[in-house]
């Protein structure tokens, strides 16, 4: 798994998969997620939203991964 370290994102296409997030800042950022195999750490979500593959949603407690700021109404299906 890559760290990646005190990174600022802006309106970017982030993947989450294969990485481990410490202290990065994702401002408007559409963030895709397709397995569990990423993590993240200290970081700050300003307007970004999620989307999840559509095999995201068999797994139970997906969204307990999210940061809690995160309602349904942001993510979606990639």
């Amino acid at each position: 798994m890559e760290y990646i370290i005190n990174k600022r994102f802006d309106g970017e296409e982030i993947k989450f998969d294969g990485n481990h997030y410490i202290g990065c800042t994702f401002n408007n950022c559409i963030i895709t997620i397709s397995s569990l195999h990423f993590n993240y750490d200290r970081c700050t979500f300003k307007g970004s939203s999620f989307k999840l593959s559509p095999s995201m949603f068999y797994l139970q407690n997906v969204y307990s991964l999210l940061p809690s700021s995160t309602n349904g109404k942001r993510v979606q299906l990639a």
